[in-house]
């Protein structure tokens, strides 16, 4: 009797994955077509190529607005902020933010500024601008605007409220649930510590950045922002799943004048293009910065996921400007 054998490849599942995958509009696939005519041959004789160096050119000057670099405290990371920078310098990005959950990244990044740009005057490159903030974990003292201060004055860009400390992340991850830290209270007021914060923020024109909170909690924290006088802000990580906001939410921060991160991270689990796709067309190119949310040994590497953010937006017809502004534009505006 012939052997049984499951084939995974013809199970519904696979095959709705295989045919539902993009392909480059108009180009000759790798794989041929069912269609091996004549007539469909010489179709596919004349068939465009995608052209590699519109993803390239876009790519090289890109702003990578949230990755995080080793050593850390909580996770193993792929890479130093020294790897990090040479291997975005040899590409040719225009800068990095640097994150780290649990300490500041501010001074690192002074220090390894120096030594990258020597290293890029020696290789013939053009220099990466590299950027770091503090979270406001409990490692810093939470809401703490001794943090922020000493952030600033090292040069610091970035404020990011708490994320593995929040109780929203707490909630979602069930990770002690109720003894995390909160930004506003049962009558959706901001607490007076937060609102320090946000005074510091707008004294010192640094980036608030709302990340692991609840979108009730990141909502309210805004509209007090804006109120305060903070002129930059950026939603993180919109798609991915303990943040997540629906389009219409996107574009509701957005008509604050925030912008909203679409981030890279492990694309296919976390989130799909086509779940994407409607936050670009409801908020539009000019409010939404890319970043790679790289650097977890366990997700894809920095640079790759970046590359193929942008190049999915190429294939599912995004113009050229519109990623430009995407991934170049709006990062270095945010940042200067």
């Amino acid at each position: 009797m012939k052997e049984e054998i499951y084939e995974a490849s013809l199970s519904p599942e696979m095959i709705k994955r295989m045919r539902g995958a993009v392909v480059i509009k108009g180009s000759s696939s790798a794989y041929g077509t069912l269609d091996n005519s004549l007539e469909a041959l010489k179709i596919r004789m004349k068939a465009p190529s995608f052209e590699n160096e519109r993803m390239w050119r876009l790519l090289r000057g890109s702003y990578d607005i949230h990755q995080h670099s080793g050593p850390s405290a909580t996770t193993e990371r792929l890479f130093d902020e020294l790897d990090i920078a040479k291997q975005a310098c040899y590409i040719g990005q225009g800068g990095i933010v640097f994150k780290n959950h649990d300490t500041p990244s501010t001074r690192s990044v002074i220090l390894v500024q120096k030594v990258i740009d020597q290293w890029a005057e020696e290789h013939n490159k053009k220099k990466v601008e590299l950027f770091g903030g503090v979270v406001l974990n409990n490692t810093v003292g939470g809401l703490n605007p001794e943090a922020i201060v000493a952030a600033y004055r090292l040069g610091g860009k970035y404020v990011w409220l708490p994320n593995l400390d929040s109780n929203h992340h707490r909630k979602v991850a069930g990770e002690g649930e109720g003894k995390g830290i909160d930004l506003i209270d049962e009558d959706d007021n901001v607490v007076p510590k937060m609102k320090e914060v946000l005074e510091l923020i707008a004294e010192g024109d640094m980036i608030l950045g709302l990340g692991h909170q609840s979108t009730r909690e990141r909502l309210m924290v805004t509209r007090e922002a804006v109120k305060m006088g903070v002129q930059r802000i950026e939603v993180n990580h919109v798609n991915y799943p303990m943040t997540w906001l629906t389009p219409e939410q996107c574009k509701q921060f957005a008509d604050m004048g925030a912008y909203i991160g679409i981030y890279a991270m492990d694309m296919g689990n976390f989130y799909t293009m086509d779940e994407v796709m409607p936050i670009y067309e409801a908020v539009g190119p000019e409010r939404i910065v890319f970043g790679s949310d790289g650097g977890h040994v366990g997700l894809p590497f920095a640079l790759d996921g970046l590359r193929r953010l942008i190049l999915e937006f190429l294939l599912r017809g995004a113009p050229d400007e519109h990623v430009k502004l995407m991934c170049q534009v709006n990062g270095y505006n945010l940042l200067h």
